[in-house]
Order: structure tokens, then sequence, then C-alpha cells
């Protein structure tokens, strides 16, 4: 039998501007607040977020990596796989202010 030591790679390379506009382009859905994106934006909406414990927005933003590990851990692994989605939101958008023309689309 052959022992290899568990390891990691990552195999997108992380580019910290380019994440924080991915997520606020997907987060403004959610707010229908698209026409808000600015160059300089994205990183007060991700904070804002955050305050607001709307992190599932953060989940659309991804990072690939391959893991080596005993096939037991693997089982695990992918077992806990999940889909992330974002949508207009009523909770969130404020259909009040004439700005959407009072409708819920």
């Amino acid at each position: 039998m052959k022992v290899i030591k568990p390891y990691h790679e990552i195999l997108d390379p992380i580019d910290g501007e380019k994440i924080l506009s991915n997520i606020e382009r997907i987060g403004r859905v959610c707010y229908k607040s698209e026409s808000l994106i600015s160059p300089e934006s994205s990183t007060q909406f991700v904070k804002k977020l955050l305050r607001r414990g709307h992190e599932s927005v953060i989940e659309h933003e991804k990072i690939s990596v391959k893991i080596i590990c005993d096939r037991r851990v693997s089982h695990e692994i992918v077992r806990h796989r999940m889909a992330s989605y974002s949508q207009e939101s009523t909770r969130y958008c404020n259909y009040s202010k004439e700005k959407f023309g009072n409708e819920t689309n």
C-alpha cells in the first residue's frame, strides 16, 4: 500500500478585487440596486452584507481547490455540497420609496 500525505492545491488564481466585484454584482440583485455599482463600490457593499448577516451572497464567489486525502475523508467532503442562489428580495428591497413603481417583481 502506498501512503500519501494529505495536501491541497488552489486551482484558481485569487484576485481580491474581482471577487468583491462579483459578489457585489450578484448581491445587488437582491436589493434591486444594480444601478449603484461603480468602480469603487464593491468593498463597502460587501462590508454592508456582512454587517447585515446576508452572507449567502458570498457563496457565489468560488475558489476551486484540489484536495488529496484519505477516501473516507473525501466522502465526508462530497456529502456536503451546496448550491447558491440569489434573487430580488421583497425583504431587502424598499418598494415604498417610489423607486420601483411600488411593485414587487
